[in-house]
């Protein structure tokens, strides 16, 4: 059997697949089959710009004080250490009853738990522990935060985001 796969979101109850024409077109390229199978995955992923900013807004600036402060972390070595700081998690063993930690991965935050980790518990532990401020998502692409929650959304390019940015100001 051979698949045809898009990507896009649901906003509002309304499908919106990304590169529709491009989708459409193979839809089309296929002209007649008997059956299909259509299955809808969904989730609220984290998107590119988040881990963009997650890296080089969040953890590159923490590391930063880190190495000013003696410690010799690599990019990634910060990184590791904010997900074992910031990511556990309580479970416990169905068998014994006994509690344990666990570490969920930061690359399988949702987009809510990533908003409530990294720019929640992350920003304000940098800013009460090591005196930095760590810039909000629109702050580090230096865009106004109309141009970017457009962008986030997927109603606009990034580059028309700034352009819309530079107008504003």
């Amino acid at each position: 059997m051979k698949t045809i796969e898009a990507g896009g979101n649901i906003d509002k109850g309304k499908l919106n697949i990304y590169n529709k024409n491009v989708f459409l077109q193979a839809i089309n390229d296929i002209g007649f089959v008997n059956h299909i199978h259509l299955t809808l995955e969904y989730g609220n992923k984290r998107t590119l710009d988040q881990n963009s900013y997650l890296f080089g807004g969040v953890v590159q600036a923490i590391n930063i004080v880190l190495r000013q402060n003696g410690y010799n972390f690599t990019d990634y070595e910060c990184y590791k250490y904010l997900e074992n700081r910031f990511c556990k998690t309580v479970d416990r063993n169905e068998k014994t009853g006994t509690k344990y930690h666990k570490i969920m991965p930061m690359k399988e935050l949702s987009t809510e738990q990533f908003e409530n980790i990294v720019m929640g518990e992350i920003r304000s532990w940098a800013e009460e522990n090591l005196g930095i401020y760590i810039k909000m998502p629109h702050e580090y692409y230096d865009m106004d935060l109309s141009a970017y929650d457009a962008w986030k959304r997927g109603e606009i390019t990034k580059s028309a985001a700034m352009k819309m940015t530079k107008q504003e100001n």
